[in-house]
């Protein structure tokens, strides 16, 4: 139709009406995060079929999907917004066998992470993305769409924990927490490990070499952040490690005075 849009701006002819209050939702929706449409297709089909939504997309079809990136920082910036408003312990009960050092410690990561829990998600997508170019090779997918791909798992992988929020508030500084926390996990594993699998589709790897390597991919990226985790409380605590280091060798030489008095 060519008088549907202005012929010098591009401006669609049927917008030009005038507002009103129940144009208000959906403009704050659209011109915030424009979800008025593409979030929910997109949620719906990387639940159900990711490995298709992602090729599609990479291949250019994206009109009707959600910007991955977008989608990753809506999803995360959620999670720790009600993260922090709850304020959730994913710490339990100190063990009382536990030294005061390795506490410290934990419950400073812990405090670091919680922080800065959103950058803390989307720092995981390069090493995811590495972890992909690694052992989706078969699939031919370089660096960048890697980015992408781990992008949208990981969007997806956080809307789990969100919808597991209330169970987790439920727990939230009880001895129960570490169980669910591993069962939240095991939820998060198997999806990833289906949602990547399921980009090797088009490859002539059966499905159960392409659940193995889905699976590869979400350990070896995961393996890379624990590294990463605890070289970082390593460093936030390192003053507090020589600290105890000095005392338990002063207890040490106490100890060994004690002995040579005592003979």
């Amino acid at each position: 139709m060519p008088d549907r849009f202005c012929g010098r701006c591009g401006q669609d002819a049927h917008h030009t009406h005038r507002l009103t209050m129940k144009d208000m939702p959906h403009d704050v929706l659209h011109s915030i995060w424009h979800v008025d449409k593409g979030i929910l297709y997109t949620l719906k089909t990387m639940v159900f079929r990711p490995g298709p939504t992602i090729r599609e997309y990479l291949a250019g079809k994206r009109v009707d999907h959600f910007r991955p990136l977008s989608l990753l920082f809506i999803m995360t910036g959620l999670y720790a917004l009600l993260f922090s408003v709850l304020h959730i312990d994913m710490m339990p009960p100190r063990d009382p066998t536990m030294p005061e050092a390795m506490n410290q410690m934990q419950v400073s990561f812990s405090t670091f992470v919680m922080k800065y829990l959103a950058w803390c998600y989307l720092a995981t997508v390069p090493a995811w993305a590495l972890s992909a170019r690694l052992f989706l090779r078969r699939g031919g997918y370089n660096y960048a769409e890697c980015l992408i791909i781990a992008a949208f798992i990981t969007a997806i992988n956080n809307s789990i924990t969100l919808l597991l929020l209330p169970v987790t508030y439920a727990y939230s500084g009880t001895p129960q927490i570490q169980t669910f926390t591993f069962c939240a996990l095991v939820l998060v594993i198997g999806y990833a490990s289906w949602a990547y699998g399921s980009l090797l589709s088009h490859t002539t790897l059966g499905w159960l070499g392409r659940l193995w390597r889905g699976f590869m991919t979400f350990m070896f990226g995961y393996l890379m952040l624990i590294i990463a985790g605890m070289v970082l409380m390593f460093t936030l605590n390192w003053s507090s490690i020589k600290q105890s280091v000095k005392q338990q060798a002063q207890l040490e030489k106490q100890k060994q005075e004690l002995k040579k008095q005592a003979r």
